[in-house]
């Protein structure tokens, strides 16, 4: 199905590699409620870092009790603990349909600067397109990480980095549906 929507995309705007954007850019208009629910869900536990930290603090040695603080808390403010997770795990199925759609080799011969979609980095590292995709994700992940509230967790701005070291293992295509799914990895926190 995947296969036969880049087709109809492909061929009304004569590009393959457009054709990859288009389709997730449409998929990412079709999570924005989900997005924004994310981003409210980050400014909320932005907002209650300091009574959170307070909660890890009294409580940190009793882990249920710590949960269901932390969750009462959440709840209190109109958000919950996974409210960020939603936009991740919906455009998941995508992102691994795109990426079969790429490794199963319908698509090879379709190429962005001369270079087949479905090489990968890590095996031709003197890919052009892999290299842009790659300079384009650092740029984003520097971007979001500079969005993120004070105080978020370390883990967090390591994770905006994932998807650069992700992207030259997997095809040129895949990595190109990256850029225009970023928001998803970033709500994970």
């Amino acid at each position: 199905m995947v296969h036969q929507i880049l087709l109809v995309l492909a061929g009304l705007l004569g590009s393959v590699p457009l054709a990859i954007v288009v389709a997730t850019l449409l998929l990412r208009a079709g999570l924005l409620p989900l997005s924004l629910r994310a981003y409210r869900a980050e400014r909320v536990r932005a907002k209650l870092a300091p009574q959170l930290a307070q909660i890890r603090e009294r409580h940190g040695h009793e882990p249920v009790v710590l949960a269901e603080k932390t969750t009462a808390l959440m709840r209190e403010a109109g958000s919950g603990p996974f409210a960020g997770l939603l936009p991740m795990l919906a455009q998941a199925p995508f992102i691994w349909l795109l990426y079969r759609e790429f490794t199963n080799g319908d698509m090879r011969g379709h190429a962005l600067f001369g270079f087949d979609l479905t090489q990968r980095l890590i095996g031709n590292p003197g890919l052009l397109a892999g290299w842009l995709i790659v300079a384009a994700l650092v740029g984003i992940a520097v971007w979001n990480v500079r969005q993120l509230p004070a105080g978020s967790p370390v883990y967090v701005r390591v994770l905006s980095f994932a998807t650069v070291a992700f992207a030259a293992f997997v095809p040129v295509a895949a990595g190109m549906s990256i850029p225009w799914n970023r928001g998803g990895l970033r709500y994970a926190a």
